[in-house]
């Protein structure tokens, strides 16, 4: 594990990089130290599971990347946007993630500035490599996918549409606690949620990754599984969503 750099001596280390990535500047990246203190950053480390630059990250994506942090005595994750991003403050995300803890969901946001997100760090792999790696454990399998189904499910009732889901074995961690929804920076208030649809579809209908759920789960009737899609789709009840979790073999 790579150790961790005090916030003063970020900027000359690789981790420090990252803090004003892809194109550095130093005029910049001391602007972006000045918001990490302002924010109660102590210090910041590489370590993940993505490659960058030949350097190991928690994550990357269109609009940050995200870093090793410490925070009020605490390792958190530290999502630092991009200089060549489209958006100009990372304001919307902390805002759609605040409104997702509401629901119970993502990883706690502690605080955030213009240029930064402060949040809940994960333990644990990806659902699609725990998976790969679980496939014997078919009771687990099952119960990390009734989760996952509810977590879209609490997505859907808040309004909230994801915009990633139909790459779920990226989007969700499972912990000791459980799988955990993730990267929020597609996110949005403004679109008819399909959280449910996209992660069911991902799971179950002519993805790779359903090849290899189907080696542990029973693989639905697929025009069974269509129809009771179409039904939520046009009303997100209560009683549609049941009759998704009929046709994907989980009781209602």
């Amino acid at each position: 594990m790579n150790s961790f750099i005090p916030l003063g001596e970020a900027l000359d280390s690789n981790a420090g990089r990252f803090l004003c990535w892809p194109v550095y500047d130093r005029e910049v990246a001391e602007e972006r130290l000045s918001q990490l203190k302002d924010l109660n950053i102590d210090s910041v480390a590489l370590g993940g599971p993505h490659g960058v630059l030949g350097y190991p990250i928690l994550g990357k994506g269109h609009v940050g990347v995200v870093i090793r942090a410490t925070y009020e005595g605490m390792e958190v994750a530290l999502k630092c946007r991009r200089t060549d991003s489209d958006r100009a403050t990372m304001d919307n995300e902390a805002r759609l993630l605040m409104k997702a803890n509401e629901a119970g969901v993502g990883p706690e946001i502690y605080a955030h500035s213009k240029d930064f997100i402060i949040m809940e760090k994960f333990e644990g792999p990806y659902f699609g490599e725990w998976v790969s790696e679980n496939i014997e454990e078919r009771d687990e399998i099952r119960k990390n996918v009734s989760a996952i189904i509810g977590i879209a499910r609490k997505l859907d009732a808040a309004r909230i549409d994801h915009g990633e889901l139909t790459k779920i074995r990226r989007h969700y961690i499972v912990t000791e606690d459980g799988p955990r929804v993730i990267d929020f920076e597609s996110a949005s208030l403004g679109r008819t949620p399909q959280n449910l649809t996209c992660t069911v579809q991902s799971m179950f209908l002519q993805t790779r990754f359903a090849k290899v759920l189907a080696q542990a789960y029973p693989t639905p009737d697929r025009d069974e599984l269509l129809m009771a899609l179409r039904r939520y789709k046009v009303a997100p009840n209560e009683e549609n969503y049941k009759g998704v979790l009929r046709a994907i073999n989980l009781s209602a």
